[in-house]
């Protein structure tokens, strides 16, 4: 065992010198453009949204992505249109695809059409433009960039859960304080928002961090329990208590008890996004099988 831990440290040391594996950001700020304020995009924003809301399988969300596309073509400054990409791109990444690098692929995507949406705002852009990084700039982001900034959080931690090994965790797990710094400036803005998405991705970082960079697990179970209590309606606080906390902490039959509740759910009767609901319900099955 001992000669294994000495091993994985020198692998470490030597991915940290080299550099292998490092998460790097790389600026999107020149592909920014003018917003026209279409009247035709907001109605095919309208009708990408409607699609939306009844996509429940992978072809139905790739018609959606398209008509978002579309959105952009006419106005490709659309925050909602950018932020909602975004969305989608995390969840063909982690629903939809197996390939590791194709999960990066869409997780990056993900932040790369978030990134866009904040650029709308003319401080933000010319903040990363003068070279600042977009966690530093984010003091310049308004309530109407909420979205983008939860879901550009969202894709850093799914593509830490799902993107990287075990090294590659370890050498970038610095990003999630980056991803902290935007749900503070979400809280600080637009308080009320997201239903308690905005607690339970606190709830993550929290719980994935060393309590050397600022992890607490109590702190973590705490956002947690703030996500249930205003995330009602909505199914993602109880599939996050099942799939993450209670199997970090061991606690296996309480991971049951949640993922059984979600997985006898009806779709309908919820408010997260309609793919996403669905979402929800199959991966809380699949838990409970590989539990």
């Amino acid at each position: 065992m001992q000669m294994h831990k000495g091993v994985l440290v020198a692998l470490l040391s030597l991915c940290m010198l080299s550099g292998c594996g490092r998460k790097n950001w790389q600026s999107s700020w020149q592909e920014a453009r003018q917003a026209t304020g279409s009247q035709q995009a907001e109605l095919l924003y309208a009708e990408a949204r409607k699609k939306l809301e009844q996509a429940a399988d992978l072809d139905s969300i790739l018609t959606s992505m398209d008509l978002m596309q579309r959105v952009l073509a006419t106005d490709p400054a659309h925050r909602e249109a950018l932020a909602y990409l975004g969305n989608l791109h995390i969840l063909v990444g982690t629903a939809y695809t197996i390939d590791q690098e194709e999960k990066i692929f869409h997780f990056r995507q993900a932040m790369k059409y978030c990134e866009l949406s904040m650029y709308v705002n003319r401080q933000f852009r010319e903040a990363v433009k003068d070279g600042k990084e977009p966690w530093v700039a984010c003091h310049t982001l308004q309530a109407e960039d909420a979205p983008a900034m939860l879901f550009w959080v969202t894709a850093l931690q799914y593509e830490f859960k799902e993107g990287m090994s075990l090294p590659g965790k370890i050498i970038n797990v610095g990003w999630l304080q980056h991803g902290i710094t935007f749900l503070d400036r979400i809280e600080h803005v637009a308080p009320e928002f997201g239903n308690g998405a905005v607690e339970f991705a606190y709830s993550i970082c929290y719980l994935a961090l060393p309590s050397l960079l600022g992890g607490d697990i109590d702190l973590g179970k705490s956002y947690l329990e703030k996500s249930i209590e205003r995330g009602t309606g909505y199914l993602l606080p109880t599939w996050g208590k099942g799939k993450y906390f209670h199997q970090v902490t061991g606690d296996l039959e309480g991971a049951r008890k949640d993922l059984r509740w979600v997985a006898s759910q009806k779709p309908e009767d919820y408010k997260d996004l309609y793919p996403w609901r669905m979402h929800f319900i199959t991966d809380a099955k699949l838990q409970l099988d590989s539990l």
